[in-house]
């Protein structure tokens, strides 16, 4: 069985798994940002007397804020389309 080469070196394709910058970048927030409620939660028991509220209050509050800071940033960006 042959296998078939690419036509021109320009066909190759790209890795299946490859992250450009901003993706990594919006992969680690997210990460983080899911990760920092869990972190206050946790150690709320002795050393942050007030972490288990904090990680409640950024567990309820963090989606709310993302959302309205999303929409900002697009109403900020989509209003400059040359109107």
């Amino acid at each position: 069985m042959n296998a078939q080469k690419p036509t021109s070196p320009t066909a190759r394709r790209r890795p299946r798994f490859q992250f450009s910058l901003l993706g990594l970048f919006v992969l680690m927030f997210v990460g983080g940002a899911a990760a920092a409620p869990g972190y206050y939660m946790l150690r709320g028991q002795g050393e942050l007397p007030q972490g288990r509220l904090v990680g409640m209050l950024m567990m309820l509050a963090g989606p709310l804020l993302a959302m309205t800071l999303l929409s900002i940033f697009l109403s900020l960006f989509a209003g400059n389309d040359g109107d």
